[in-house]
């Protein structure tokens, strides 16, 4: 579907709209893991990326926040760390994969530490990741 513009001409073809935001990902995430996740997982959603006051992100760095953390982050059973990072739908169309020179190194280090983590612009690969770990339950699909 194409949106027209109230600022062109009558024979306008209109322009895609933009893809939906990180924000509504984010959401049908949390959602699905308020009422699904696996009782033995507990999990988390770090919200360091979006636009603050400035005096409030100096006060968050100086707390310690850091760029290029995943969004997600999972504690399971036996000490296992589980990482998820959304990205806005169409990212991978963008340099670096869409992600933040900040994520990739993250990104590496988890990976290299062992740990599961998945950077993604697809819900349902997003869930499918989660199902394949145990934390979201099996038998649910996205429609």
């Amino acid at each position: 579907m194409r949106q027209l513009n109230l600022f062109k001409s009558n024979r306008q073809r209109g322009t895609k709209p933009p893809p939906p935001l990180e924000f509504n990902s984010h959401i049908v995430i949390a959602d699905m893991l308020r009422r699904w996740c696996n009782p033995a997982w507990q999990w988390t959603h770090v919200p360091s990326g979006e636009k603050r006051h400035i005096g409030t992100a100096m006060k968050l760095k100086r707390m310690g926040v850091r760029p290029g953390w995943p969004d997600f982050q999972f504690a399971g059973p036996n000490a296992k760390m589980v990482f998820l990072e959304l990205k806005r739908q169409g990212y991978k169309n963008r340099k670096a994969n869409g992600a933040s020179d900040e994520q990739v190194t993250i990104g590496q280090h988890l990976q290299s530490c062992s740990f599961d983590y998945l950077i993604t612009d697809s819900v349902n690969e997003a869930v499918a990741f989660l199902k394949r770990l145990g934390i979201l339950r099996a038998t649910i699909e996205v429609q």
